[in-house]
């Protein structure tokens, strides 16, 4: 079930708000919670509910073995852990390992292994470093073990954060599950977060990838430099969109709850570097992966080429949690060769921002502006490898840049082959997409700042807030009873 459907929308989320606020104390509240969320996981994944509550019994005596048990606490935790990768391999990872055996099999003509296509469970990668989460924090505080399994199913199934995140860890969420207080302010917040998630993801996303995907879909040698321009600013709109639209309502809902979940976005494409972009973009799993990976690993401690190795490892693992193909594996990697050679460059600029003559001063600002074209540059190229594919990414990205793809051995076509694409280029598309460039850039904090000291103009701000909130949402009701076109990217990671 989508956050961005109408059967949430209309059904689920006001009979789960009914049941919740009607309960008189915190055991019921929770207990709804922990139900509804199998419920909303089960509308798409019947038969995965077990599996899920296999690995929630399964991590809480671990978790109870872990606070009790001193003398094995690093082989237990060492097991449990490869026991939640180990099914989040089997099922994610396991086909693509047999096809990359296949190919070595079949480059020393022996027989292939026989095609394995399993359905990936929604989710599994976000919950199963939830619940890796919650076996670490336990390992290194004895004191975090969850007494009660109710709690523990809540933390790892609770339905705002499930499917696609944020990646909630348990030491920033555990003693909001013993005790949280609701309140009307903070209700009101999470909604005005919600119909702002709602309406990224309706409104903007959706219209992103009706076009991209009409591009992507069609023959490579059917476009040329301009619509593949197009697709790439689209998806580039879109999966920001999308995910960060998502983490919106997801943050949005937990509030109405009484939930305070940490930020997963802050305009990535604002970004000064690669490093700061990764400082911006889905902020959970790059925490994750810093406080789980790269500092057990060693982080920065041990020497220039064993910080350059965690550095890779991080983003090797990075890409692969996105899917289990090589364009995602070599867009992390491309990251990770890309922070490194920024890194490189560092000490140099450094020295020219020390300097504060009006020459330097220059060369700083010129810097930086570079800097910042060249990182949402490069973002951008990657996410039509992450798109695309490790087949065709390369020649859309020549395309891109004007050279004509025929120098592979393709013949161009003169026609686009999906007659509806002209249809979606038209003036909706274009403003949209404006306005998705717009707000994909802070400005607007400063003229917050600027008029919130004017009492006046902060009660007309505040009008026009509550009057757009209301229109946008009016809006994403209206797409969606009038177009069934919703997808989400995130679905499948």
């Amino acid at each position: 079930m989508l956050f961005s459907s109408i059967t949430f929308l209309v059904f689920f989320l006001p009979i789960t708000l009914t049941l919740y606020y009607v309960l008189p104390n915190r055991i019921w509240k929770n207990m709804v919670l922990f139900i509804v969320s199998l419920l909303f996981y089960a509308w798409g994944e019947p038969k995965f509910v077990f599996l899920m509550l296999a690995s929630i019994v399964f991590n809480y005596i671990i978790g109870l073995r872990l606070e009790n048990d001193s003398k094995w606490k690093k082989p237990l935790l060492a097991f449990a852990i490869l026991a939640n990768i180990g099914v989040l391999f089997i099922f994610k990872y396991l086909g693509f390992t047999c096809k990359i055996i296949d190919i070595l099999l079949t480059s020393l003509k022996l027989q292939p292994l026989t095609a394995l296509n399993l359905v990936m469970p929604i989710g599994i990668s976000f919950y199963t470093f939830q619940e890796i989460s919650y076996l670490v924090d336990v390992y290194r505080n004895p004191g975090l073990a969850q007494k009660n399994l109710l709690k523990l199913g809540l933390y790892i199934t609770f339905f705002p954060q499930l499917i696609a995140g944020p990646i909630v860890r348990y030491h920033d969420i555990n003693e909001q599950i013993e005790s949280r207080k609701e309140s009307i302010p903070q209700f009101a917040n999470g909604l005005e977060r919600f119909i702002l998630g709602l309406s990224k993801k309706i409104l903007i996303a959706n219209s992103m990838a009706i076009v991209a995907d009409k591009i992507y879909e069609a023959q490579i040698m059917s476009y040329g430099t301009y619509l593949s321009w197009i697709a790439a600013i689209a998806y580039t709109l879109q999966i920001y969109y999308d995910f960060s639209g998502y983490s919106d309502m997801a943050i949005g809902l937990a509030r109405m709850f009484g939930f305070e979940l940490l930020e997963n976005f802050n305009y990535p494409y604002a970004a000064s570097s690669i490093t700061d972009f990764w400082k911006r973009w889905h902020i959970s799993l790059t925490n994750f992966f810093r406080d789980y990976v790269y500092i057990p690993l060693g982080g920065n401690r041990k020497g220039k080429a064993r910080t350059i190795l965690n550095r890779f490892i991080v983003f090797f693992t990075t890409g692969l949690w996105h899917g289990a193909a090589f364009n995602f594996v070599l867009w992390g990697l491309a990251h990770g060769t890309l922070m490194t050679a920024e890194r490189s460059l560092v000490k140099n600029e450094q020295s020219i921002k020390e300097n504060r003559s009006f020459i330097n001063r220059f060369a700083s600002t010129t810097l930086n502006v570079l800097h910042r074209a060249f990182t949402l540059l490069a973002v951008l190229l990657l996410w039509v490898l992450f798109r695309t594919g490790t087949k065709d990414s390369i020649k859309i990205a020549l395309k891109m840049f004007g050279v004509n793809c025929a120098i592979f051995g393709e013949q161009a076509k003169s026609i686009i082959p999906n007659p509806l694409l002209p249809m979606s280029l038209d003036a909706k598309f274009f403003i949209l997409a404006s306005i998705g460039i717009l707000f994909s850039f802070p400005w607007w904090r400063k003229i917050k700042f600027f008029y919130s000291k004017n009492e006046v103009m902060s009660t007309i701000l505040m009008a026009v807030k509550y009057f757009s909130l209301g229109c946008l949402l009016l809006l994403c009701y209206a797409n969606l009873a009038d177009n069934s076109y919703n997808p989400f990217i995130y679905f499948r990671f």
